[in-house]
């Protein structure tokens, strides 16, 4: 644990982020097929190829295929990362060939086309030696419709190869970065939980909030890196890192820092939690504004958006620190149940009469 004068630990936990793997890894393109009517295919093919940044690259193909499925079709899906097949109605989900789709290892998506519908029938399940299968309710001629529920959708079906798919297909750069930015908000509240209450001992409070000004600050670092790279980011981290330092604004991020360092006094767990919540919050937001609109946040800006997140980092806190408080106490229960149990004495057997 660093003391207050140790900025080794700082230093190090930087270096150990493996910015050239997560480069490499954004640069594999997932291939993406869809099946389905020419008409309603290139429809999808034009939502996933446009999105913020589009312009300034080379266009990812999106091969299509139509039913009935050959062998040979069905034998070429088999090798694409991510299937998308557009059903006229939930009758088509019997059909031979969406069947052996479904048999098929890797994500399936199945979009049942319905006018004025838009949701997700059900998530991601999986079966062993199947696709995971996710099904959804949209209309594509309804670009709302397709951007709040169908690409998010889709995104989330290859939710491992996110940063990838963010950066093949600019459609699904909104709801790629929009879920990087939660997960990040999640896992710092997380953290950021978990210390707070060793923060209350006196004596711990400013060492335990070094460290979590190091674990937040890389957890953020990581993922304006990211957002970077699905927004079509080409240079190295360190050739970036400065430029996203300008964005946020040093003087943002050292008020953050600020309220770490003062989180051993008796503030209370979930303020702790809410500003960690929201702080990554802001930087997250403030990163992709940049990149999507070429323009900074304001001061002004970026105080209105850690506000509001706030109240959902106060709400998410609350749920952490009660789900903290349950295990807790079943985990300090449990011992006691143990120890009844072995001093149990055995029941009497009841004499015949």
């Amino acid at each position: 644990m660093p003391a207050i004068t140790d900025l080794s630990g700082m230093w190090r936990a930087f270096s150990e982020i493996d910015a050239g793997s997560m480069r490499e890894d954004a640069q594999i393109t997932p291939r993406l097929a869809v099946i389905g009517p020419r008409d309603r295919t290139s429809l999808l093919e034009a939502a996933l190829q446009r999105g913020p940044r589009a312009t300034n690259q080379l266009m990812t193909a999106v091969p299509h295929f139509q039913f009935p499925l050959s062998a040979k079709d069905l034998d070429t899906l088999a090798g694409y990362d991510l299937r998308i097949a557009l059903l006229d109605s939930t009758a088509d989900l019997t059909s031979d060939d969406v069947r052996a789709l479904g048999a098929q290892p890797g994500p399936l998506v199945l979009v049942i086309e319905q006018a004025g519908k838009s949701s997700i029938v059900s998530g991601p399940q999986e079966s062993a030696g199947a696709a995971s299968v996710t099904m959804v309710a949209a209309w594509l001629e309804d670009a709302k419709s397709v951007q709040k529920t169908l690409l998010p959708a889709i995104a989330d079906a290859m939710s491992d190869s996110a940063v990838a798919l963010g950066r093949a297909y600019p459609g699904l750069r909104p709801a790629v970065v929009q879920d990087l930015i939660q997960r990040t908000c999640m896992t710092n509240s997380i953290y950021a939980a978990g210390t707070g209450v060793a923060e209350m001992v006196p004596g711990l409070g400013i060492p335990f909030a070094v460290a979590d000004v190091i674990i937040l600050t890389k957890n953020q670092l990581v993922m304006a890196y990211k957002i970077g790279l699905i927004m079509g980011e080409t240079g190295e981290f360190r050739d970036v890192l400065p430029k996203l330092a300008g964005v946020v604004g040093a003087g943002f991020m050292w008020r953050q820092v600020a309220r770490e360092l003062v989180a051993f006094l008796p503030l209370g767990v979930v303020l702790k939690v809410a500003i960690a919540y929201a702080g990554t919050y802001a930087t997250g937001q403030a990163i992709y504004h940049w990149y999507a609109t070429g323009e900074k946040l304001d001061r002004q800006q970026l105080r209105q958006i850690f506000n509001e997140a706030l109240v959902r980092g106060k709400e998410e806190a609350v749920a952490l620190v009660e789900r903290m408080r349950r295990h807790d106490e079943a985990a300090l229960d449990e011992p006691a149940k143990a120890s009844r149990r072995r001093i149990a004495l055995p029941r009497r057997r009841a004499r015949a009469v």
